[in-house]
């Protein structure tokens, strides 16, 4: 199987994997993150039929969710548009534990996480500390990237429609879309 493209991507870096199998990953050989890509990519094809497949196969979690949320988006029910924007935001979530993840490893801390997993109040980057930790881990000022204050009024939204049961219209559930694929795909780079 050597030198064969296994079709799992890293998860830090979106390189192509090749040569091995998911039992076996090892650190990414383009960016050297000990995710490998398998820990945090699935194949949903088989659990899943008909026309959801072509939403998940070989993608990793902030993907499929973010990739669930458009299909209820394209389900045209405004009932919907406040789950999938709760989705979202999910989605940006796992991606940033997972980075944060990768980071503790990479700096050699891997016995602070589960630490600093216990402190924290989640993995929304709306919130103070925890972007703050995530810049001193990843040295990226995300809160500078265009994106960001539609990011933030979209985290603002997800929160209202968690404890206030805001209803959201089918605008606002698009631009928390934009905001959510741009944020994941920033993540990705």
């Amino acid at each position: 199987m050597t030198g064969e493209k296994s079709g799992a991507a890293c998860t830090f870096c979106g390189q192509p994997i090749t040569g091995e199998v998911p039992e076996q990953s090892n650190p990414c050989e383009y960016c050297s993150s000990p995710s490998g890509g398998y820990l945090h990519s699935i194949l949903l094809t088989e659990a899943i039929g008909g026309p959801a497949t072509g939403y998940v196969e070989g993608a990793t979690y902030p993907q499929i969710l973010l990739s669930i949320s458009r299909f209820l988006l394209d389900k045209n029910d405004d009932k919907l548009c406040g789950i999938a924007t709760i989705m979202m935001h999910v989605a940006c979530e796992v991606a940033i534990e997972r980075t944060l993840s990768d980071s503790f490893a990479r700096k050699g801390i891997r016995s602070l996480e589960e630490s600093v997993a216990g402190v924290l109040n989640g993995y929304n980057l709306a919130n103070d500390k925890v972007r703050d930790l995530y810049t001193s881990l990843t040295g990226d000022e995300i809160q500078e990237q265009p994106f960001w204050d539609s990011f933030i009024r979209s985290a603002k939204r997800r929160d209202h429609i968690i404890r206030k049961g805001l209803i959201v219209s089918r605008t606002d559930a698009e631009e928390s879309f934009q905001a959510a694929n741009d944020f994941l795909a920033h993540m990705g780079r």
